[in-house]
């Protein structure tokens, strides 16, 4: 295994593009020759990485080290929105240049692997990442799907420089503490606001529920997710409406009333500061 420094990077990206995941979408425990990022844009969809298991939707953003152990299955009977990408830390000479098919975990053998580094500066690279409210990347994945399914000068050479500032500002979120590793906390925070975003969810309710004062799960909340509390209940509304816009038939009254919001003037706001559009668009 080859020891490297994270500043010390100079990456190849064989693969990059859009995919639409049916709703009957499913993998069995594969493993990856290359190492892989996977970002959900839309649906719901159960990421299993290793030994720990996903409920992933918009804004979530895991990282495969070259020879990890993954799965995913579409949740819904909706199709789900993903990008994926198949990438080298280092170049090389002799590399392989096209996308590596995935290997069954029962016949996974260790030496399948495209590369094997072990970071010394930046030791999250070594295990697999998992990150919320990584939407700040979408402009740079579109960018990256171009690169790809266009054919244009220099495109590898974009490519890897698009993906190096991707993983770049993953090192940035990891190293100010942002992610990984959540607390036990946090993690039944978020679990709570998504089995209860249809009902009120003030900051003071939620610090009620938990025992803690509403400034504490505030300040935690920001810290792992990069986003407020309140701005992390109202992402999960907007991201369900958008599912029931698409999928149910509601009319956006109803959406509206149904993901929690108490005024259509503000689930419209809303929505259309985080999608860009009203939800009307997407009704029609």
């Amino acid at each position: 295994m080859q020891k490297i420094n994270f500043s010390d990077i100079h990456p190849f990206v064989r693969y990059s593009k859009t995919l639409i995941l049916p709703p009957d979408f499913s993998t069995t425990d594969v493993h990856a020759c290359d190492n892989r990022l996977v970002y959900i844009y839309s649906g719901k969809v159960k990421v299993k990485m290793e030994d720990r298991i996903y409920l992933a939707e918009r804004g979530s953003l895991f990282l495969y080290p070259s020879s990890a152990k993954y799965s995913l299955i579409n949740m819904t009977d909706a199709d789900a929105k993903i990008m994926s990408i198949n990438f080298d830390f280092n170049q090389r000479e002799g590399r392989p240049t096209s996308p590596i098919p995935t290997i069954p975990d029962r016949i996974w053998h260790q030496t399948d692997a495209v590369e094997s580094i072990c970071f010394d500066d930046e030791p999250a690279f070594n295990f697999p990442i998992h990150l919320e409210a990584m939407q700040t990347l979408e402009p740079i994945f579109a960018e990256m799907t171009d690169e790809f399914v266009n054919t244009k000068s220099f495109d590898s050479t974009m490519l890897g420089l698009l993906i190096h500032q991707v993983l770049i500002r993953i090192a940035r979120r990891i190293s100010t503490g942002h992610g990984q590793k959540m607390t036990g906390l946090v993690e039944r925070v978020i679990d709570y606001i998504h089995q209860n975003y249809s009902s009120s969810l003030s900051n003071e309710e939620i610090g009620k529920h938990f025992s803690y004062h509403p400034n504490y799960i505030n300040r935690i909340i920001q810290k792992h997710t990069g986003q407020s509390l309140h701005q992390y209940v109202l992402s999960c509304r907007v991201a369900k409406a958008l599912e029931l816009l698409q999928t149910s038939g509601m009319s956006v009254t109803e959406v509206s009333e149904r993901v929690g919001f108490s005024s259509i003037k503000h689930f419209s706001q809303t929505f259309k500061s985080i999608y860009g559009y009203s939800p009307i668009h997407f009704k029609d």
